[in-house]
């Protein structure tokens, strides 16, 4: 009887300690929705373009590649912090804010640059 006793009570010791870590596993998890993987690859392809600017000493140019850098890095802490699907609705409206910027100074200095209507769900 005393085997008994201690099995049952080696069970819910072990329950107390896994449960746990699987609710929280689940409730990290809100990055299955596509929201997520549209806003992480948005912020990607954002930091694609501003990690090496392109030189320019046209000032024009010059403030929207600096705007758009100033969005890579308001996304990436967007990111981090992303819980919910507004957040990562959020990211990705932030991102895609930098992409725009960096699709206008491209487009000044005559060079190819991001796509605007790529990776965009309205």
């Amino acid at each position: 009887m005393t085997w008994l006793w201690l099995g049952i009570a080696g069970v819910v010791l072990v329950a107390g300690a896994v449960l746990p870590v699987v609710a929280v596993r689940k409730r990290r998890r809100p990055g299955e929705s596509g929201e997520e993987i549209s806003a992480r690859s948005r912020y990607l392809l954002l930091g694609h373009y501003v990690e090496k600017p392109v030189s320019t000493s046209e000032p024009v140019p010059r403030g929207l590649l600096n705007e758009a850098t100033e969005r890579w890095h308001s996304a990436g802490a967007a990111l981090a912090e992303a819980r919910h699907t507004d957040d990562f609705t959020l990211a990705k409206r932030i991102a895609d804010e930098g992409i725009a910027a960096v699709a206008k100074a491209h487009a000044l200095l005559g060079i190819p640059g991001p796509e605007q209507g790529r990776g965009e769900t309205r």
